[in-house]
């Protein structure tokens, strides 16, 4: 009887052993995209990026323009139409701030980084798996 009761509980401390763990590579990327920085202009009615404030990873820094780019691309019309309107500084800075609040802007930049971050992390396991086989396939071969 005592069996019976015992045995649910080493079946969850089982499964929770055989867990991996958490592979913090989606955060350390997270973290690094949060310092930096960067601005966006239209340049023959295309969006290019700059990076002001780097990472110190040029794959994390490419994460943070992508994703202005990406997001800012679709209302890049609107934009134009601003800068050709020669507004005064404040009417066109006003406008602007509601052209961006309006298309969503900082919730597109928000999911295209998260997605980049996921996609980089997965990446990066991969190759760091890969480099762990390539290395035991090597000392294994060397072993023979």
């Amino acid at each position: 009887m005592i069996a019976v009761l015992l045995a649910p509980l080493a079946l969850a401390a089982a499964a929770s052993v055989a867990v991996p763990p958490v592979d913090n590579e989606i955060e350390v990327i997270g973290n690094r995209l949060r310092s930096w920085r960067g601005k966006w202009k239209l340049r023959d009615g295309a969006v290019t990026c700059k990076t002001t404030r780097s990472t110190g990873d040029k794959a994390i820094d490419a994460l943070g323009c992508d994703a202005m780019v990406e997001c800012i691309a679709p209302v890049a019309p609107q934009f134009t139409a601003l800068d050709e309107a020669k507004l005064k500084r404040a009417e066109a800075e006003q406008r602007a701030n509601a052209l961006l609040e309006a298309a969503k802007i900082g919730e597109c930049i928000a999911a295209r980084r998260n997605d980049g971050i996921a996609a980089l992390a997965a990446a990066r396991r991969a190759a760091k798996a890969d480099a762990a086989a390539n290395a035991t396939a090597n000392a294994t071969g060397r072993a023979q």
